[in-house]
């Protein structure tokens, strides 16, 4: 092989090391971390003046 070929196939396997020792060094999918704490938050989706809101029925959002 000539030296072209072979720097090629060496830059392809430290690409494919450094992806490998990437995903299992830690954790592969890393965790979420949303900024409210864990807490749970249940959000109002309603008319402007607020007389009406939204209402869930039978796995479907019922708006009025």
């Amino acid at each position: 092989m000539d030296k072209y070929t072979k720097f090629i196939l060496t830059m392809i396997a430290v690409a494919l090391f450094g992806i490998n020792y990437h995903l299992f060094s830690g954790e592969i999918i890393s965790s979420a971390k949303a900024g409210h704490g864990g807490d749970v938050h249940k959000i109002a989706i309603c008319s402007e003046s607020g007389n009406s809101c939204a209402k869930i029925a039978y796995s479907s959002l019922k708006v009025r």
